[in-house]
This record gives C-alpha cells, structure tokens and sequence, in this order.
C-alpha cells in the first residue's frame, strides 16, 4: 500500500506554536469544536488561547484529483491560501492564512487542510430578510472590490460575514478558493454572474443590485439583467440536480465528508 505524504507549508508571520501546524491531521477528527460538516468539515481549535481555524476538503472525484495532482490546478487548501493573501494586501477582509497542508499516495492528492485564524463576532450574511442599510453597505462593498479588480466566483450570502462597530457595517470574505483578480476593473460580464449571488430572492437582489449601480455609476435598470441570468441559474441549478443521480456522477462529484 502506498504510503502518505504529505506537504506542509506554514506562513512565517504565523502566531501559531511551531509544530502545530504538522500536527492537524492527527488532531483534527480527535478535537476542536465542529463547526460544519457537510462536503467538507471545519474545526475551530484553540491554540494557546488563540481560534484556530481549520478547514478539511474532501477527496475531490477522480478527473479534479488528476488536474490537482499533476498541477494543471491548484489544490483548494492551496489557492485559498494565495487568494486570502492577495485579498488582505487589497485592503479588504478575509481570515488571516496561517498555512496549509496537502496529502498525497502514490502522487494522487487525497485530503488537504486550510488554517487560519477564526473571525469571532461576525455572522454570515444567510438567507434571511434584511435592512436596507446593510443590503446598501455590502453593494457598496461589493462595488468597491469590483472597481479594484476583485471576484469572489463564491460570493453567496454565507460567504460574506458581517458585524456592526461603531455604527458601521464591516465585512469578511470566506470560501475563497475560487476568486478571480483583475489588473483593472471587474468587466461588466463578470460582474453580472457576480451580481446575482449575494441574496437568494428577488425583492432584495433588486434593491442591492441598484445600490450598486448607483455606486458604479451605472444603468439603473442594470437589476433586470441581473434578474434574468439569476432565474437561468435556477434553472440550470435544478437540471444539475437531475444529472447527479446518474449512475456515473460519482466520477465528477465531490463525496461529503460529513456524509
């Protein structure tokens, strides 16, 4: 049988103790306090008085496993470690990137673990109803990350965490090994498949796509474009639904770990 090996790689401005990091595969299914599992699990650790954050993937299907093993792409432990860092350098919010690690058998990826710290005192956006001054403020971020090249491909409600300090609305951006980053503003393209994600209904996508417009000096009716591709992707949504309970969808699908 072939045996583990595993690539580990720590940020040098990491806080954490030095051999912590080579350690989390041994301690994650032993300790922390679970805090998702579904396709993939994260844990929150404590780490000499500091929440640690530690996000496991899930063996991704055999043709990703292939593209991730011989580097025609990036591992997500990987690419979410770079995104975080050029994110932070961009001047907005992500959890610090502490490092990450990846396994491999016979040279073919299996798990890999993202660790950083662990925003306290925010919540997800979610699929709830909302006030306008927050729906405003996250079209002013999203506007703002736009005009300086920046795409969270993920940018769903539970993506975008939030707090009020001071009086203000502040944001943190999660899941986000999948991000796109311009040397120039979003193109319009881009931006409206960005558009339709960070609310699930009509009524507040409308509103939040108009705030948007209003900061980007754009058409004001820009919502009904958005609205149209929103309601394609629904329905494409629910055809996927339907491909993955074909007998050879566990080839191109990823199998949860909580499951």
């Amino acid at each position: 049988m072939a045996k583990i090996v595993r690539t580990i790689f720590e940020n040098p401005n990491s806080p954490l103790p030095k051999d912590f990091i080579a350690q989390v595969p041994t301690l994650f299914d032993k300790g922390g306090t679970l805090l998702h599992n579904a396709r993939n699990q994260i844990r929150v650790f404590d780490v000499q008085g500091q929440a640690v954050n530690i996000k496991k993937y899930c063996i991704a299907p055999i043709v990703n496993r292939l593209l991730y093993s011989w580097n025609w792409r990036s591992p997500k432990a990987v690419s979410t470690y770079r995104n975080a860092l050029k994110i932070l350098e961009k001047g907005f919010s992500t959890p610090r990137p502490y490092g990450y690690i990846l396994e491999r058998k016979g040279g073919i990826l299996g798990f890999s673990y993202f660790i950083s710290e662990q925003i306290k005192d925010m919540q997800p956006v979610g699929y709830t109803e909302h006030p306008d001054e927050l729906i405003k403020a996250i079209a002013q971020l999203t506007a703002d990350m736009h005009q300086k090249g920046l795409l969270h491909i993920d940018y769903t409600p539970n993506n975008i965490l939030f707090s009020q300090k001071d009086g203000k609305y502040v944001f943190s951006l999660v899941d986000i090994n999948r991000f796109h980053f311009y040397n120039h503003p979003v193109p319009l393209g881009a931006a409206l498949t960005n558009l339709m994600k960070p609310f699930h209904d009509d009524r507040q996508l409308t509103k939040f796509v108009k705030f948007y417009a209003g900061f980007r000096g754009l058409d004001p009716n820009l919502y009904k474009k958005v609205l149209r591709r929103r309601h394609l992707r629904n329905a494409y949504d629910d055809f996927k639904k339907k491909l993955k309970k074909l007998p050879c969808a566990s080839w191109f699908i990823n199998q949860p770990l909580g499951k």
